[in-house]
């Protein structure tokens, strides 16, 4: 677990696989309507406030935002803004991040028979498709679980779960073929 402190109403937390597993819950467990995440957040708050040396509320005011890892963990961002109260939500709440998934093609063939295959789960999902001597890259971004969806996409091509460099990395270096809602436009 790796405590850093930017700025004086910010935290963050950054948790490895074993930290997530010494915690018991898993990002996707993670919604703070539930006692088991309200727990984490406790415990994580309490810790930081150790290895900081100072004292967090976890009645107070805050957002907390969180963002998976490629290696199973995630990052927690935690701001306690002061000044700003009339902006703020009445209670806390966790926003995650969109997991993107991306899936390299070796073929059009190839391309379409995964789309055909995903269709049905990635509703609302925004999704682009570049391209690079003669492979492509599907890029779907999901707010819901996308293990389903990365399952059928690897019967296809090479598919992993992406942070948002490796995405960038993508549209920077490879040619955009659709910038949005490729799945429902193949």
């Amino acid at each position: 677990m790796n405590i850093q402190s930017p700025a004086e109403d910010k935290i963050i937390v950054d948790l490895t696989k074993q930290d997530m597993l010494e915690l018991e819950i898993t990002y996707e467990e993670m919604d703070y309507s539930t006692i088991e995440t309200r727990r984490v957040i406790w415990t994580l708050l309490d810790e930081a406030g150790k290895a900081l040396g100072r004292e967090f509320d976890p009645s107070r005011r805050m957002i907390i935002e969180a963002m998976p890892k490629n290696e199973g963990g995630c990052v927690l961002s935690f701001t306690f803004p002061e000044g700003k109260r009339k902006f703020l939500p009445q209670k806390q709440f966790l926003k995650k991040q969109h997991q993107n998934l991306i899936c390299e093609l070796e073929s059009t063939d190839l391309l379409y028979k995964a789309v055909e295959g995903i269709r049905r789960f990635v509703c609302g999902a925004k999704s682009s498709l570049y391209g690079s001597s003669g492979r492509y890259r599907l890029i779907i971004s999901c707010a819901d679980d996308p293990a389903p969806i990365k399952n059928i996409l690897s019967e296809f091509g090479k598919t992993e779960s992406s942070d948002s460099l490796t995405c960038c990395f993508t549209k920077e270096h490879w040619r955009e073929l659709i910038a949005e809602n490729a799945v429902e436009k193949l």
